[in-house]
């Protein structure tokens, strides 16, 4: 009996877990979507990767780590990996949300939901 107890336990902290993550991940690809237009909007002229770097800058204010080295990792994890490609904005917004998320714990390793997924349905690809 309790290990059925204590298996729903663990099922309940994993849907409610991955029900946060979810969230959370959809309402820092809203921002970050908005931070995008308005930045894009004020400075056409600007690199991809520079507005990039400008975005995280300002999502993150005044962090640890330099919006440039975030998004480093980000093509790292994304661009680099499996396959060579352009750094999209999705890839910074999707290692963005995952890394804020941890932070939130830090006793947290990871994600129990690929927060891609969720990043995704609102970052359109061609940005």
């Amino acid at each position: 009996m309790q290990s059925l107890h204590a298996t729903l336990n663990a099922c309940r902290r994993f849907l409610f877990g991955a029900r946060a993550e979810r969230r959370f991940a959809r309402q820092a690809s809203d921002q970050l979507l908005e931070l995008y237009r308005q930045q894009r909007r004020a400075h056409p002229e600007m690199s991809n990767r520079t507005l990039y770097q400008e975005i995280v800058a300002q999502r993150l204010g005044p962090q640890a780590v330099r919006a440039d080295e975030l998004v480093r990792r980000a093509e790292e994890s994304f661009a680099d990996w499996p396959v060579d490609q352009d750094l999209k904005f999705r890839h910074v917004v999707h290692y963005l949300a995952f890394y804020e998320y941890t932070l939130l714990d830090p006793a947290r390793r990871g994600t129990m939901t690929n927060m891609g997924v969720v990043v995704a349905k609102v970052i359109p690809e061609d940005i």
